[in-house]
């Protein structure tokens, strides 16, 4: 049975706090477990997508408007 999807939602915050935030969600969640991450601050969209290449960690990259972007952890 797969494990329900996680969402956390860093719309409201700018940085650091959003990239801390998304780095606690992503150490913090099961392995298997999917995990979407909902962005809007502009370093943020940067920082999160490099911090995930930097530790080999699949993400896939849903949605990347003017307005946010979407990141579905997938490893």
């Amino acid at each position: 049975m797969p494990e329900k999807l996680a969402i956390t939602d860093l719309r409201h915050l700018r940085c650091p706090m959003a990239f801390v935030q998304a780095k606690m969600a992503i150490i913090e969640r099961c392995r298997s477990q999917p995990l979407v991450l909902l962005l809007s601050d502009p370093g943020t969209r940067q920082d999160v997508p490099r911090w995930l290449d930097k530790n080999q960690i699949k993400y896939c990259i849903q949605a990347d408007t003017a307005s946010g972007m979407t990141i579905q952890i997938t490893g």
